[in-house]
């Protein structure tokens, strides 16, 4: 595992240079094997040719770059993939070099087999999807779109198989995403000597802003593929929670169910836009009244929301003009993306061959992938993984010890394996 670690010190060219020569050494044509991207963090996109070169190409897409890690936390070394207690361990082997390899060794062994599909097969391996910097997908999207064009994408970061109670009940796919918007609030004043205060300083104002904001519920936005998720869904969750879901996959008008619903974090972010306090400055000494302070509030926005709207819902909202509200990072909305029947088949086949039957089940995910530049470029998305794992496990994505189970991760290899020749094939 070669180590992408920070944005300062972080660089994934190394590795789709590794990989690159693994392709070409492996009978990929030179020119299907392209290094390609910014001045820095650049990006490996191979193409496997297919029978058919009038059909669009499907596009198989993963990221390289990985969030830092803090070594003393964790029981083994973050930046060495270590097999141990029956356990992967290491950043990103849940997200997302994990299931990247999982793509690069279904190519390797399509091209070892002397498996040619009915079209083109693309798998890009990209930079920047963590930090935004030196984002692969913008710089293809932008310099070579002739080389991430598809009729639709699999993105090996969204989706993934469901367990409760060490059962499996379910197979994800991620087909929208919440718009990602950040704003900078900031109240200024005179600043001056802590022993003199005059009224509300910034920080105050401030946090009665936020606290005001932190009690306030946007209205309930149950887009179709969220109805059709929790209609799905209601049917494996017990109790008043699922008889919710039912009751809004019937009737998205259903505010009795809205409650029941946004009683439970997951649920909630779901049904509405959420905005939340993440960073907060102010004050330069312990004993001077600060000239200003400022927040970052985070939100998470509803599909089809507009930013001018969601800015005025929370001005209205913190009532005080002392507090100014500034765009940080503006959306970058996407359209949700509509399954075919050919896709689904694909998927409900593959997942009974490895996993038995069960429900394939669409949904939005709640952060953000790089599926809302191709959704952008007009461009279906489709967040699939071949993965089940306990939730305990899902949970170290991101955090401290980051691990997957090797007889999991090796079911997932397998399942990207067969999914990448069914699509081929058809």
């Amino acid at each position: 595992m070669v180590s992408a670690r920070t944005l300062d010190t972080g660089n994934t060219t190394p590795l789709a240079e590794s990989l690159a020569r693994r392709f070409r050494n492996a009978g990929f044509p030179a020119a299907d094997v392209m290094v390609v991207g910014g001045a820095r963090n650049r990006n490996l996109v191979v193409r496997l040719r297919g029978r058919d070169s009038s059909r669009a190409p499907i596009l198989f897409l993963a990221h390289l770059d990985v969030v830092d890690a803090e070594p003393q936390r964790w029981r083994t070394d973050p930046w060495t993939l270590t097999e141990r207690d029956g356990m992967l361990w290491g950043r990103g082997v849940l997200d997302d070099k994990g299931p990247a390899a999982t793509i690069a060794a279904a190519f390797l062994e399509a091209k070892s087999a002397g498996f040619t599909p009915q079209r083109d097969l693309v798998m890009a391996l990209t930079a920047g999807e963590e930090s935004g910097v030196d984002n692969g997908v913008q710089w293809l999207i932008e310099n070579r779109p002739d080389l991430v064009r598809a009729e639709y994408v699999v993105n090996a970061d969204g989706g993934g198989g469901e367990m409760e109670n060490g059962r499996r009940i379910a197979f994800n796919v991620q087909a929208a995403e919440k718009v990602y918007l950040d704003l900078t609030l900031t109240v200024r004043g005179p600043g001056g000597h802590s022993s003199m205060p005059d009224g509300p300083n910034p920080i105050e104002r401030l946090s009665n802003g936020v606290a005001r904001l932190a009690r306030f519920e946007f209205p309930v936005n149950i887009t179709p593929v969220v109805r059709s998720y929790l209609a799905q869904r209601a049917a494996m969750t017990p109790g008043e929670l699922g008889a919710a879901m039912a009751a809004i996959g019937r009737n998205p008008q259903d505010y009795a169910a809205a409650r029941t619903l946004s009683a439970t974090s997951t649920t909630n972010a779901l049904i509405r836009t959420t905005c939340i306090t993440t960073l907060f400055d102010a004050g330069t000494a312990p004993n001077a009244i600060p000239a200003s302070a400022t927040a970052n509030v985070n939100c998470r926005v509803i599909p089809g929301e507009r930013q001018e709207h969601i800015v005025e819902a929370i001005r209205q909202t913190i009532v005080d003009p002392a507090v100014e509200i500034a765009v940080r990072e503006p959306m970058k909305p996407s359209e949700p993306s509509l399954m075919g029947p050919e896709l689904r088949n694909v998927l409900e086949v593959t997942v009974a061959e490895l996993y038995g039957r069960m429900p394939v089940i669409t949904y939005m995910e709640m952060g953000a992938t790089d599926g809302l530049y191709l959704r952008n470029a007009g461009i279906p998305v489709f967040g699939i993984i071949g993965l089940f794992a306990p939730n305990d496990i899902l949970g170290s994505l991101h955090g401290n010890d980051e691990r997957v189970p090797v007889q999991a991760y090796a079911q997932s290899a397998e399942f990207m394996r067969r999914l990448l020749r069914r699509v081929g094939e058809g």
